[in-house]
């Protein structure tokens, strides 16, 4: 019994150990400082230009995650892997600056210099800067209201695992993809920071909850009949009547497409089937 008992104490230890390792190391990543400069881009103040900010804002998805209003949500929460929050964007604006934001946004890149996670930088640096100015100018019309999520993020032991390990990394970025007004190629555009954050091109590709599986965007997009196209990303309703998480953005981001950016965003994608067979 003395064995077992000095065995099981020993056990413990070494579990506690490995825990205090995850954490200490995971909470170094999440702390570490990302040196990305800050760009001033010009914000509007003019009702044409916010309510268009508003209409970009779900298009990128942002009122996905941040809620409708950008009152925040829990997009999920598990006690192991932990909670994934978006916060009120009204909240989160009063204590930035409009410089702050677009870095926050493009690059992924907390006012602390620290990395965002579960943000899609990687697509959102795409957003010109005349439509990360509308978005910016549509958030600082947000005021903080009682539905207000108070929700935080946090990771449980396997999520901090991920985290350091580089299953999950941090989102912050410096590279430069964005360009001062929306690229001649709308399709291509609306491709890079709609459709990207979830999708790959020609691949099929798995979201950080390690369940979903989304089809390759391209060959996907490619073979779908135009009018029925429009339908699945006003309706959700597609091929099937439920598209799973693709029929939910759809109805709560991709409705406000217009019928030439969706037609762009098919043509763009037909080029990239016909170039790049799928793997």
């Amino acid at each position: 019994m003395r064995w077992i008992i000095r065995g099981l104490a020993a056990l413990a230890g070494l579990v506690m150990a490995v825990l205090v390792i995850v954490y200490a190391g995971s909470q170094w990543v999440i702390r570490q400082g990302h040196i990305v400069p800050m760009t001033d881009v010009a914000i509007p103040k003019d009702a044409a230009s916010i309510a268009e900010g508003a209409r970009v804002a779900r298009i990128a998805n942002c009122r996905d995650c941040h809620g409708a209003n950008g009152e925040g949500k829990i997009l999920f929460e598990d006690p192991m892997l932990g909670r994934i929050a978006p916060p009120p964007l009204a909240k989160i604006a009063a204590t930035m600056t409009d410089a702050e934001l677009v870095r926050a946004i493009r690059h992924g890149v907390h006012k602390d210099g620290s990395s965002l996670f579960i943000m899609p930088a990687a697509a959102l640096g795409h957003l010109s800067d005349q439509d990360v100015g509308r978005i910016v100018a549509w958030i600082r019309t947000l005021k903080p209201g009682p539905g207000d999520s108070q929700a935080t993020m946090s990771y449980g032991p396997v999520g901090r695992a991920l985290i350091l390990t580089g299953k999950l990394p941090p989102m912050a970025t410096s590279a430069k993809l964005s360009q001062p007004t929306r690229p001649a190629d709308m399709g291509r555009y609306v491709a890079d920071i709609a459709c990207l954050a979830c999708h790959k091109l020609h691949q099929d590709n798995m979201m950080e909850d390690g369940n979903t599986r989304v089809p390759a965007l391209a060959p996907m997009v490619a073979a779908y009949d135009p009018a029925l196209l429009r339908k699945l990303l006003r309706t959700g309703v597609g091929t099937k009547p439920d598209h799973g998480l693709m029929s939910e953005v759809a109805r709560q981001s991709f409705f406000v497409l217009t019928d030439p950016e969706i037609d762009a965003l098919q043509a763009y994608l037909r080029g990239e089937a016909e170039r790049a067979p799928a793997q």
